[in-house]
């Protein structure tokens, strides 16, 4: 019995044929729906939160971020994952409403205290702006505010100045109503 275990292992060994995987050294082809580590592309992102709403196990919450785009996502408020929670369900990829959050074929998660795992929005995130980039999207961010704010100034200027033609056609009315009736008085008296 002992000699027909040995035979065998020696056949496999001189056969080449791969018994067990050599991991760190050669990893396998994983498939295209393997469900990895996220990918966040930050230029589509709008904050909109609903990854960290699906999330069965309230594991993603929404952190502040400043390099994504202020145009996008005003609150600038992107993904953290804990992945010490995360049970790689897919519901928040399938759930985000701009295709942003995306599951890659990366499975390596470790660390030496919980925190390693963590993965906030510089962790998980492609598609970075340059200096640049930010600079002229905040700029454009200002202005479109500006444009806002003076777009709301104008129409409660509009507003109040219809209000006072209103008061004073009302106004008008009104004295054009007690003349008339003072005048009949006066023809009647």
């Amino acid at each position: 019995m002992v000699l027909k275990n040995l035979k065998m292992t020696l056949k496999r060994s001189l056969s080449g044929v791969e018994v067990t995987r050599l991991y760190p050294e050669k990893i396998m082809d994983l498939p295209d729906a393997e469900r990895g580590v996220h990918v966040l592309d930050i230029r589509k992102c709008i904050g909109c939160g609903a990854c960290a709403r699906i999330c069965p196990n309230d594991c993603i919450k929404l952190v502040p971020y400043a390099r994504g785009n202020p145009l996008k996502n005003k609150k600038q408020q992107y993904p953290q994952i804990d992945y010490g929670r995360c049970m790689f369900c897919g519901l928040c990829v399938d759930e985000c409403p701009t295709s942003c959050l995306t599951m890659s074929k990366v499975f390596e998660i470790a660390g030496w205290n919980r925190e390693d795992i963590v993965y906030g929005p510089e962790d998980i995130a492609v598609g970075f702006y340059s200096d640049q980039e930010l600079n002229e999207l905040a700029e454009e961010a200002r202005k479109a505010e500006e444009e806002k704010k003076r777009k709301a100034a104008e129409a409660a200027k509009a507003k109040k100045e219809k209000a006072a033609k209103a008061k004073a056609a009302e106004e008008g009315e009104k004295g054009s109503g007690e003349k008339a009736a003072k005048k009949s008085e006066g023809e009647t008296g």
